[in-house]
C-alpha cells in the first residue's frame, strides 16, 4: 500500500519508467488520460478545457482566470482521490508537491543530460535534430512555468523528491528497480494516521475544487487547507 509520483523533464523516459513500475508491482498507472478522466466528472466543458491547459504554463491573464484556477482544482482534487485508493503510479502535474507531506508517497524525479533527450525525441518522433529541440525546450518551459505559477515551486530543485534518477547513466530497468527496491519501507509508512491524513487533504481539495467550479461563486483567492483538526478555508470575496 504505496503511492509513487514520477516528475520527468520531456524524453527523460519518464512515463516508460512509471508504467514499469506499475506494471512490476500490480499499481495503476495514472498518465494524462485517467488525470482529465477524474476532470471530466464535472463536465464536459472542464474535459475540453483541460486539453489545452494540462501542464501548461498559462499566461498572466490565464492565471487569474477562472477556468485555469477551476482546472487546477480539479486536476489536485482528482490526484488526491487516486492517491486515497493507493497502489497508484501518479505521472506529474505537481504530485510531488501535493503528496510532499505523505509518509508512504514516493516522490521521485526522472531527467537525463538535454542533448541525450534530443536524440530520444528525435529518434521516437521520427523527427530532425532541430525540431527535437524546440520540442524538448517547450515541454521542460510548460512544465516548469506550471509548476512556478501553481506551486511556486522549482520542478527540478532534487530537494523535492525522495529519489532523482538521471536516464544518461541507467536505463529503464534499473530506475525501476531502484524504486522497486524502495516501496516496502513506504508500505510500512501506511498507518492509520497517516492514511487520516491524506483523506483530510483530499477532502480540503474537493471543498476548493467545488467551489472554484461553481461560476456563481466568485472569490478571487481562496485557500483551503486542513489545519490537523478542522478544514479552514481563507480567501477574499
Amino acid at each position: 500500500m504505496a503511492v509513487v509520483t514520477i516528475a520527468r523533464t520531456g524524453g527523460s523516459g519518464g512515463e516508460e519508467i512509471g508504467k514499469a513500475v506499475a506494471q512490476k508491482l500490480g499499481y495503476e498507472y495514472i498518465g494524462k488520460n485517467m488525470i482529465l478522466k477524474g476532470v471530466e466528472i464535472h463536465g464536459e466543458q472542464w474535459l475540453e478545457w483541460g486539453k489545452q491547459l494540462d501542464e501548461h504554463g498559462p499566461s498572466p491573464w490565464e492565471r487569474f482566470d477562472r477556468s485555469f484556477t477551476g482546472f487546477v482544482s480539479l486536476v489536485e482534487s482528482s490526484i488526491y482521490g487516486y492517491a486515497l485508493e493507493n497502489n497508484k503510479v501518479i505521472t506529474g502535474r505537481g504530485g510531488n508537491v501535493l503528496l510532499k507531506d505523505v509518509p508512504f508517497a514516493l516522490r521521485t524525479y526522472i531527467t537525463a543530460p538535454v542533448e541525450e533527450r534530443i536524440r530520444r525525441v528525435s529518434d521516437r518522433e521520427h523527427v530532425n535534430m532541430e525540431t527535437a529541440r524546440r520540442m524538448i525546450e517547450f515541454s521542460d518551459h510548460e512544465r516548469s512555468s506550471y509548476l512556478h505559477t501553481v506551486y511556486h515551486r522549482d520542478g527540478a530543485n532534487p530537494e523535492d523528491y525522495d529519489m532523482v534518477f538521471n536516464t544518461g547513466s541507467l536505463s529503464v530497468d534499473e530506475v525501476a528497480r531502484q524504486i522497486l527496491d524502495e516501496i516496502p519501507a513506504r508500505e510500512n509508512q501506511a498507518t492509520p494516521e497517516a492514511q487520516e491524513k491524506l483523506r483530510q487533504l483530499a477532502l480540503a481539495a474537493r471543498i476548493k475544487a467545488e467551489i472554484l467550479t461553481d461560476f456563481h461563486v466568485f472569490i478571487p483567492t481562496l485557500e483551503v487547507v486542513h489545519d490537523g483538526t478542522a478544514i479552514v478555508l481563507r480567501g477574499v470575496a
